[in-house]
């Protein structure tokens, strides 16, 4: 969340940061914690089909204006989850599927809650995910449906610039004029490219001005300027390689998927630089404000870099998974908590199940190929 205290480079909140503990709560096999991660899941469940709430506050969560605030995490938390039940769940969580699935077509008009709020996006951008991958498994004409509705709401929620930002700071206007985010719009690419691939159509030019930001935001070095504004403060912390580890798996994904703009090696590289340095996304892992640890590090990075990490795992050949994915592996298995959940931010009643199903998605992708 890019707020005044980023713009500082005196901010004394990131003097005081520093490390969350490395804490193993219990080392569980692989399969041990998939279960016990599901298991988890299937309990949080919502009787009308979604998961996270807007109780059990910390005091201390992120600005989040009611109601439209809860709403947009709410589904993007139920989207997450039944693409990990989806992934991982196995017989018993069918039916915890499928409610999660007719929550997410019955509720697609997620909306902007204010001129400067737009957490819709996420809402919007994990749902294409959801019901395309859905779609592309049952052929159930609904789920496409509501895919084309969220991608709907996507282009009216896209920037001036292209791409996708969840707030509009600056002006508040019904084109958003602030600049998109690499690691927001990377996310959002990877769902629109999973909808193509289901066979739903995208509109060109929202995925090639997307694709041009994140070709904008990207560095020399392979890290991420956190958006397209920030290119004018490439060497601020929060944009240097340390600052970006998080934040640069999701454009990395993205432009992979699309064709272009990367390599191989970039990836490996992007790859290496994350595990080498992950002590500083570590380090945010459940903090309590944003962006309060070293270079400007937050919580929420931590398990949503690992997801997109393990995405690009996948696609590498079988000694690359290997090696790639014990690393990927080493940073998610010891932080399982005893209740078979996975957090990274405290964030009301949301972040334990997105959290969870995160993790479980990275756990998945990288298993190898024989069982999947």
């Amino acid at each position: 969340m890019r707020s005044w205290f980023l713009r500082s480079s005196s901010a004394l909140i990131v003097l005081l940061a520093g490390c969350a503990s490395a804490e193993h709560v219990r080392e569980r096999p692989v399969d041990q914690a998939i279960r016990e991660g599901v298991a988890f899941l299937l309990g949080a469940q919502n009787r009308d089909g979604s998961w996270g709430h807007a109780g059990d506050t910390s005091g201390f969560d992120v600005y989040a204006p009611i109601p439209g605030s809860h709403h947009a995490f709410k589904v993007a938390t139920t989207a997450l989850c039944v693409m990990a039940l989806g992934e991982v769940g196995g017989v018993e969580a069918q039916g915890a599927h499928r409610r999660g699935i007719e929550y997410l077509v019955t509720h697609e008009d997620v909306r902007r809650q204010d001129p400067w709020t737009l957490y819709n996006v996420w809402a919007h951008m994990f749902a294409v995910q959801a019901l395309a991958v859905e779609y592309r498994r049952t052929r159930d004409e609904r789920t496409a449906e509501a895919a084309r509705a969220h991608i709907r709401s996507l282009e009216r929620c896209e920037t001036m610039y292209g791409g996708w930002h969840y707030y509009d700071f600056a002006i508040g206007t019904q084109r958003p004029a602030s600049s998109g985010t690499s690691f927001g719009t990377g996310a959002a690419v990877v769902a629109l490219q999973e909808a193509k691939a289901a066979g739903i159509t995208v509109p060109g030019g929202l995925l090639s001005r997307a694709l041009r930001i994140l070709v904008g935001c990207r560095k020399p070095d392979g890290s991420y300027v956190y958006d397209l504004e920030w290119r004018y403060w490439p060497m601020h912390l929060v944009n240097r390689g340390k600052g970006s580890l998080g934040r640069a798996q999701a454009p990395n994904c993205a432009l992979w998927m699309s064709g272009g703009a990367i390599s191989e090696s970039d990836l490996k590289a992007g790859l290496d630089r994350m595990f080498r340095e992950r002590k500083f996304l570590e380090c945010g892992r459940k903090r309590q404000f944003p962006h309060e640890a070293y270079y400007y590090t937050s919580g929420y990075y931590y398990y949503y870099g690992h997801y997109y990490a393990a995405r690009i795992i996948a696609e590498l050949g079988p000694e690359d998974r290997a090696r790639y994915g014990s690393q990927l592996l080493a940073g998610i298995l010891p932080f399982q908590e005893p209740d078979g959940s996975w957090w990274d931010y405290r964030m009301f009643g949301y972040h334990k199940p997105y959290g969870t199903a995160l993790a479980l998605m990275a756990v998945a992708l990288t298993m190898p190929r024989g069982r999947e």
